[in-house]
């Protein structure tokens, strides 16, 4: 599983993070850090692109034996195009939210697709936890307040959005009746 970048793998870090120049900044009373699962680690891709290599090499070379050398041109483009392909695909999903809950607001950051970050501030008293179809594969989970409705966790799984949407309705019940302990949960898929 591919952990998001640095800037967003460690709350607590020290660093400046996203999100700090907001004002009333202080500790989080909740923290939850959503990203995509990644069935495919680093090694694991490694040890998939140099068994691909190989095969298609030692294919490559029965056929440069032969006598049949325009396959092996064949093969080598062909694997160089699965291999770019396949990287690329590797790299691309950057996407990741955080949660923080602080004592005056909920701020959410996001890292979509293509890595631009953008962060919303929410007033918690008035926010609501919406997960529609809830039932379905094909759920929803929303942030509403003042009008507003924010889809967050688009790429969990259902049961996953399903228990983040109970957990994250059960922090924002103990803030409004005035618990605030400090939680910090992390939502990997898999």
């Amino acid at each position: 599983m591919r952990e998001p970048d640095r800037a967003h793998a460690d709350a607590n870090a020290g660093d400046d993070q996203p999100g700090d120049d907001l004002p009333g900044n202080d500790l989080p009373v909740f923290e939850a850090l959503l990203y995509p699962h990644r069935s495919l680690g680093q090694r694991a891709y490694l040890i998939l692109i140099l068994g691909t290599a190989i095969i298609m090499g030692l294919y490559g070379l029965t056929f440069l034996a032969l006598g049949a050398w325009p396959i092996f041109g064949f093969i080598g483009a062909e694997w160089v195009l699965f291999w770019f392909l396949f990287s690329r695909h590797f790299r691309g999903d950057r996407r990741a939210e955080r949660l923080r809950l602080y004592h005056d607001r909920l701020v959410l950051e996001r890292v979509d697709a293509k890595g631009r970050f953008t962060a919303i501030a929410l007033q918690p008293y008035w926010l609501q936890i919406v997960l529609m179809r809830a039932a379905e594969v094909d759920s929803a989970l929303y942030l509403r307040s003042h009008g507003r409705q924010i889809e967050i966790g688009s790429f969990l799984s259902a049961p996953e959005r399903r228990d983040f949407a109970g957990e994250l309705t059960r922090v924002l019940e103990r803030y409004r009746s005035g618990g605030h302990g400090t939680r910090h949960a992390s939502v990997p898929q898999g």
